[in-house]
């Protein structure tokens, strides 16, 4: 009764999964960019592959679990941007699948930076499997026994200008308000009442000749939904050892390590540590990350992207 129980206080009081927005958080964000901003296609000006697991809560059965898999490159002498995302997403009996192809015009500017405009194109599929409940009482009226499943577009916008040293990035990755389910809402569930917004930012310095700083914030904004903050930092050392902490604002602690073993291929893990009352019930929640670029001509990169 305990895991019912907690599934219900997570489907009411956590906001970005029902109530607040379709995208979830990831504690890796600044390496995982293209699923909330479109306008960051091509800017690694390769083609980058990048699969992400997320583990919510770790341990407690009909927790959230998301993957996000997806790839994009420059073309046209690297004024466009292309790329496209997979996006799966459950918690307790709600399954929820976006595929998404994103566009971006990208502009040179000043010192060597670039101006990129985004415009994604989503399809949502959502489903609602009231039979993963298993009452006690299998003839309770008060619990639907069929599923529910919706089809819907949707699309996103964002701006992304990146330095060699700094990047700003403004996004609305699903723009209409009301998605897969948008029906009456006293019977079914709105998986994104109000379009959320993302601002992110950071940039990367040296401090001397083996370990460079590189922090980066990410802001969410949701009419429906509590300000969320997400604040990182984190080291490189030789060119390979990625070490960070961060904050979530009223929620956790996180730290992160990931390992570049060539200029092609970095792979990490990040553990989140709860704050909230949630850690009553789980101790956190991890991801695994991995990173894979590769030019067009088939030669491995011979140097690093930081942005």
């Amino acid at each position: 009764m305990q895991k019912y129980l907690f599934i219900l206080i997570v489907l009411i009081s956590s906001t970005w999964s029902v109530n607040g927005q379709n995208e979830a958080h990831y504690t890796q964000f600044m390496h995982n960019k293209l699923v909330l901003n479109p306008a960051y296609a091509g800017s690694k000006e390769s083609l980058t592959f990048t699969a992400l697991y997320r583990n919510q809560w770790s341990g407690v059965e009909g927790a959230p679990t998301t993957y996000n898999v997806n790839a994009h490159s420059a073309f046209f002498n690297k004024k466009v941007g292309a790329g496209i995302s997979i996006v799966g997403d459950q918690h307790g009996f709600y399954k929820t699948l976006n595929i998404g192809l994103d566009y971006s015009y990208r502009m040179p500017m000043a010192n060597g930076a670039t101006l990129s405009l985004g415009l994604s194109g989503n399809l949502e599929y959502g489903k609602v499997d009231f039979t993963l409940i298993d009452p006690f009482e299998m003839d309770d009226e008060d619990i639907p026994m069929n599923g529910d499943t919706r089809l819907k577009p949707n699309f996103g916008v964002g701006a992304y200008y990146s330095h060699p040293k700094y990047y700003v990035g403004l996004s609305a990755p699903s723009v209409m308000k009301s998605t897969v389910y948008n029906a009456d809402p006293s019977t079914n569930p709105n998986f994104n009442k109000m379009r959320s917004y993302y601002l992110m930012g950071g940039f990367m310095t040296r401090i001397n000749h083996a370990v460079q700083f590189k922090p980066a914030v990410l802001m969410t904004f949701n009419p429906s939904a509590p300000f969320e903050l997400d604040m990182n930092a984190s080291f490189l050392f030789m060119d390979k050892v990625w070490v960070g902490a961060s904050y979530r604002l009223g929620d956790s602690f996180d730290a992160m390590l990931q390992y570049q073993f060539n200029p092609q291929l970095r792979a990490g893990v990040a553990v989140d540590l709860t704050t909230s009352e949630l850690n009553n019930y789980s101790p956190g929640s991890f991801e695994v990350m991995i990173e894979y670029g590769l030019s067009f001509e088939g030669k491995g990169l011979n140097h690093l992207r930081y942005f």
